[in-house]
């Protein structure tokens, strides 16, 4: 190959190195993938997080309606009523919280909420009236369970719904609550004991930041190996076209579609002619390099959403296209016919050229029927000189 093909074919590597392997490679000890990537680990995040952090937060919510009641007994609000404006503020925040997010869990809006934010939004109301309310039963010398707070502040590392910089985030509240609530309403010997438990709450912070930290790496390593092991089970490590199974699964899928909805779709079968004849002259790398230009320009013919191209195997491809008829398909694979014939090679080797067999569903056919037409047609087109389209209409034959 001349410096060029070398600096083209590197080039097509680097465009179709995966992304999941690329950001393997790179590290990510920030917590942070390259900005597509980061989109799709952090959706994947939300859907799976969401089931744990709807068990945790209805423990959470029992426990803080168990201290709802708790409170009146401690108080004895019944028999001694709410002495106090401070107490009075106690009683109304929790109960408040209790009510608000217990709405929140039988709504609607619980389903359509983006889960991030909500549980940021939840842990952060829980945290500070926990924080506010240690820090008023200080102030009135009942007894409270003042270490209990160590584990509010280490509660948004659990698998809540949060990333690690969220829950870093959050896990300052009951902190910096307490620290005010207790500048405000301590006093004498109380406030003397005020910096001991903010010092022993903001230690907490640390402790559960570094089980958090470990836990999203361990999580986006595992997100990133997993991807890479179901795109290499869906996917051509070098066209990074759909493979057989995928495009199988897809075009089973579309025709059953088709065929419920009364909807038109064309499965085109592609070959590259002669192309034994290309690796034995140019080489394998050019050869690799030819398999993923031609891959590139079928792959820019699949633009609708349930599209589909596909490597078959070697040189053999297939192109599924949802919505269209031969009539309106043809002139499609046609001018993918003359991009291809004029993809650039090695100087002194005959261009690269293919023959095409495309064929509709006639009636409820499955895939295997539809597939063994366009197969056939590709072998007509074969026969009568490549570099031709044939279907069902008529064949073709230019050049």
């Amino acid at each position: 190959m001349n410096a060029t093909t070398e600096h083209d074919y590197a080039r097509l590597q680097e465009m179709h190195d995966e992304p999941y392997e690329r950001q393997l490679a790179q590290g990510f000890a920030r917590l942070c993938f390259a900005p597509a990537l980061e989109a799709e680990y952090r959706a994947a995040f939300a859907q799976e997080q969401r089931r744990p952090a709807l068990i945790f937060g209805g423990v959470a919510l029992t426990i803080w309606a168990g201290f709802a009641g708790f409170d009146l007994l401690r108080l004895d609000v019944l028999n001694k009523g709410v002495p106090s404006a401070d107490l009075w503020v106690l009683l109304c925040s929790r109960w408040a919280a209790l009510f608000a997010i217990a709405a929140f869990y039988v709504s609607p809006l619980r389903a359509r909420a983006r889960l991030e934010p909500a549980a940021f939004a939840i842990y952060s109301l829980m945290a500070l009236v926990a924080a506010m309310n240690a820090v008023i039963y200080k102030a009135h010398g009942i007894p409270a369970a003042e270490s209990a707070l160590v584990i509010v502040v280490m509660a948004p590392f659990l698998p809540i719904g949060m990333t690690f910089y969220r829950s870093l985030m959050a896990s300052f509240v009951p902190v910096v609550v307490a620290a005010i609530a207790g500048a405000i309403l301590l006093q004498d010997n109380n406030i003397r004991g005020l910096p001991g438990m903010i010092f022993v709450l903001a230690l907490a912070i640390p402790v559960g930041a570094i089980g958090g930290y470990m836990r999203e790496l361990a999580h986006r390593r595992q997100f990133l190996l997993t991807a890479m092991l179901s795109r290499q089970a869906q996917f051509d490590p070098l066209t990074n076209l759909a493979n057989r199974r995928l495009f199988q699964r897809h075009a089973e899928a579309a025709i059953a579609h088709a065929n419920r909805n009364g909807e038109t779709l064309v499965l085109a079968m592609l070959d590259i002619d002669h192309f034994k004849n290309f690796n034995d002259r140019c080489g394998h790398a050019a050869g690799d390099q030819a398999l993923r230009r031609v891959a590139d320009a079928i792959a820019s013919v699949a633009r609708q959403p349930m599209d589909m191209a596909t490597r078959l195997g070697g040189e053999e491809f297939a192109l599924l296209l949802h919505g269209s008829d031969l009539g309106s398909a043809s002139p499609v694979l046609e001018a993918l016919r003359a991009q291809i014939s004029a993809l650039a090679v090695p100087t002194g080797t005959p261009p690269l050229t293919i023959s095409i067999g495309a064929t509709s569903p006639v009636g409820t056919e499955s895939l295997s029927e539809v597939y063994e037409r366009a197969d056939r047609l590709l072998y007509a087109a074969k026969s009568s000189g490549r570099d031709r389209l044939a279907t069902d209409m008529l064949l073709q034959a230019t050049g």
